[in-house]
């Protein structure tokens, strides 16, 4: 019977998806981000979760300078989808009686079984391309 549960699960374990984990989270608190950095691979989804009770927006930084802004309602996520590996910078502004910016990064490893069709952009925010 031992024999038999070892190979059934040796069978189950190659038959498995390689990316068979959920979806990574960032939870937005009103003095700070948990993880403050997430290490994530190429094309897997990234929800940034508002749980401050504050308003909130989240400024992913471009590699020009510029940045992509995206509010965060109170209690609902946002998602990006990381395309290429490397440090994704971002800084999230929580208003209040004083205004608390909280930085935070996406570490991203590549994903040798991800291959992503538009290679401009550098990650998806809602669904926007986020180009370098």
């Amino acid at each position: 019977m031992t024999r038999w549960l070892a190979a059934l699960t040796a069978v189950l374990a190659v038959l498995a998806p390689a990316r068979a984990w959920a979806d990574e989270t960032v939870v937005i608190e009103a003095t700070r981000l948990v993880p403050p950095v997430l290490t994530t691979m190429t094309g897997q989804r990234v929800t940034f979760v508002n749980r401050s009770q504050r308003h909130v927006h989240v400024e992913f930084a471009r590699d020009g300078g510029e940045h992509h802004l995206v509010q965060v309602p109170v209690g609902s996520p946002i998602w990006a989808i990381f395309h290429r590996p490397g440090t994704h910078a971002y800084v999230v502004h929580v208003y209040g009686a004083r205004t608390e910016t909280l930085a935070g990064s996406v570490e991203v490893v590549e994903d040798p079984h991800y291959k992503y069709e538009s290679p401009e952009c550098v990650a998806t925010i809602m669904g926007v391309c986020i180009e370098p």
